[in-house]
């Protein structure tokens, strides 16, 4: 199973937020918008999308009229194959309308182990439900110490703490060790050897070794040794 090493970039930051990953070529999009989720820093709180050359992928909406492909049942090595210029794009929160490239930088990797896995990154990720990129600007205009109105109702919201530069990449980490184990790439794990099993006893040979060539030396034996426990 080959790897693709993807970088994903949130539009309209500045500094731009972004993460590179790697992760195996067959996952589904579904399971790479909860990848994208981890790594980026939300929550996972509101509808997603993908989109490839005008066609979408997604769960149902009852409220959309444009034809949408089920996220499980497309699988990332197609979506690459077919993106043009080599990008693909990914909305979160039709409301605050966080809109993802995603850059195919590599296919065809040879198959590393863990995967996925987080490469680097740079930037915190925006809270959920501030406005978009309207709010989250306001937010680290606050955190700097400006005088935004609105970027500090956020920032107090947030216990008057937000670090725009914040990246834990040790908790990512810990966050993609069930995708991880999902994909079941275990080949570091030294294997346990087999115990090994007895070998059935040869009783013929075993009474020729002690000198006994048939069934009356064999009772003979067992009879002297009935007469020296009587003793």
């Amino acid at each position: 199973m080959p790897d693709i090493r993807l970088r994903i970039e949130l539009l309209d930051t500045d500094p731009l937020v972004w993460r590179r990953v790697v992760v195996p070529e067959q996952i589904n999009l579904h399971r790479l918008h909860e990848l994208i989720q981890d790594v980026m820093g939300w929550a996972d709180c509101h509808l997603y999308e993908f989109e490839c050359n005008g066609r979408y992928y997604g769960e149902p909406d009852e409220w959309s009229d444009r034809p949408i492909t089920l996220a499980r049942n497309t699988k990332l090595k197609s979506l690459a194959a077919r993106a043009k210029d080599g990008a693909f794009h990914y909305l979160y929160d039709f409301g605050d309308g966080w809109e993802h490239r995603i850059v195919v930088e590599a296919t065809a990797l040879e198959e590393t182990n863990p995967c996925p896995r987080l490469i680097d990154g740079a930037m915190a990720c925006p809270p959920e439900d501030i406005g978009g990129t309207g709010g989250y600007a306001a937010l680290k205009a606050a955190a700097a110490g400006e005088k935004d109105a609105f970027g500090q109702e956020l920032l107090e919201a947030l216990d008057g703490e937000f670090d725009p530069e914040g990246l834990d990449e040790a908790e990512i980490a810990d966050m993609l060790v069930p995708f991880q184990a999902s994909f079941r790439r275990l080949g570091d794990a030294p294997r346990k050897p087999r115990p090994t099993q007895a070998q059935p006893l040869d009783m013929e040979q075993t009474l020729k070794a002690q000198g006994i060539h048939s069934i009356e030396e064999l009772m003979q034996v067992l009879q002297g040794e009935i007469d020296k426990n009587r003793q």
